[in-house]
């Protein structure tokens, strides 16, 4: 089954992974105007006293500006993950924005 957040507001919603599965679809939809970006992490957070985890832009482009409504895009990694957020650093239209991810054993 599908972990899912969602963020109504400018801020990061995150999705920690088991990072012992191979792959990671990870689906964002945005059904309002804002500047969103989707970020990833091969640190594994779940780990008292490891390192601080860094996020790392999964999307080619550093920010995805919406200003159409209901629309989505979707990302396959084919690596292990620790996590996945949304970063929102603006949401003009006041919709919800929506992170889904979804991991598998094989790749």
């Amino acid at each position: 089954m599908a972990q899912v957040v969602t963020l109504s507001s400018a801020g990061t919603a995150t999705i920690i992974l088991n990072s012992l599965m191979r792959a990671t679809s990870v689906i964002v939809t945005f059904p309002s105007s804002g500047t969103v970006s989707v970020e990833a992490s091969l640190d594994d957070p779940t780990i008292f006293g490891g390192p601080a985890t860094t996020w790392a832009l999964l999307s080619s482009a550093a920010q995805i500006i919406s200003s159409n409504t209901t629309i989505g895009l979707a990302y396959t990694v084919s690596s292990p993950l620790g996590g996945v957020r949304l970063n929102c650093s603006s949401n003009s239209g006041g919709g919800t924005f929506t992170l889904k991810a979804l991991q598998a054993i094989t790749a």
